[in-house]
């Protein structure tokens, strides 16, 4: 999940030339951003696992590095993360057009050249986030509507047990029956753990659900 746009968002910028790293830093933090800057990108992929947490929103990352290809590093890097989750931006000399190519092929967002120009790197970095964010809308706004439509569903799925306990415990009023009884109560049971099932949904606890394109129904078991 990304970061409310209002968060301080927090870079990393992996450049073996200390210098720069430290002077974009800077620039960046100024800015209202957390930056942290690395020379060695093999320290950062030993770091970089599956199941670990990277606490980045985004990463600069330098083309050319000594112990490792910047993309290498990001081959490995989309791997575990796409490029909506966490973006990454090249860092190139302006000669590289082959590794640019080759970049945005492996799921650079996008890239900036040396020297970096504080306003365009910005203006990246911002249209990254803005993308982010939009895309972040839209599948919440997609994720509403999976639960307006199951809760729909559901709804309509009490019309049924309600119809059969109504039916059975009114005839029930004039002559007891225990098997009428009986159904009755498995009726008003099988209510009782739809509520349940809607309590849960908009309550954020999203049951998995087999969607039929024949009948357009969710089939809620």
């Amino acid at each position: 999940m990304t970061k409310p746009s209002n968060e301080i968002k927090r870079i990393l910028i992996i450049d073996d030339d200390i210098l720069s790293a430290k002077i974009t830093l800077k620039k960046l933090e100024k800015k209202g951003f957390e930056v942290e800057a690395r020379s060695s990108a093999i320290e950062f992929l030993n770091e970089l696992k599956p199941a670990s947490k990277i606490n980045f929103d985004m990463i600069l990352l330098d083309v050319m590095m000594p112990d490792i290809s910047g993309l290498e590093v990001l081959e490995k890097i989309r791997a575990i993360k796409n490029n909506i989750e966490l973006p990454v931006i090249m860092v190139t000399s302006k000669d590289e057009t082959e590794d640019i190519v080759k970049a945005l092929r492996l799921g650079a967002n996008d890239y900036v050249t040396k020297p970096m120009n504080l306003e365009v790197v910005m203006a990246r970095m911002k249209t990254q986030f803005v993308i982010q964010e939009l895309i972040g809308l839209s599948l919440q706004a997609e994720q509403a509507n999976t639960i307006n439509s199951m809760v729909t569903t559901l709804n309509h799925e009490i019309n049924n047990p309600l119809a059969i306990a109504i039916g059975n415990l009114t005839i029930c009023q004039e002559k007891p029956d225990n098997v009428r009884i009986d159904k009755a109560l498995k009726a008003l049971d099988r209510i009782t753990q739809i509520v349940k099932k809607i309590e849960k949904i908009t309550e954020g606890e999203i049951e998995e659900v087999e969607y039929s394109p024949s009948s357009n129904m969710y089939k809620i078991e």
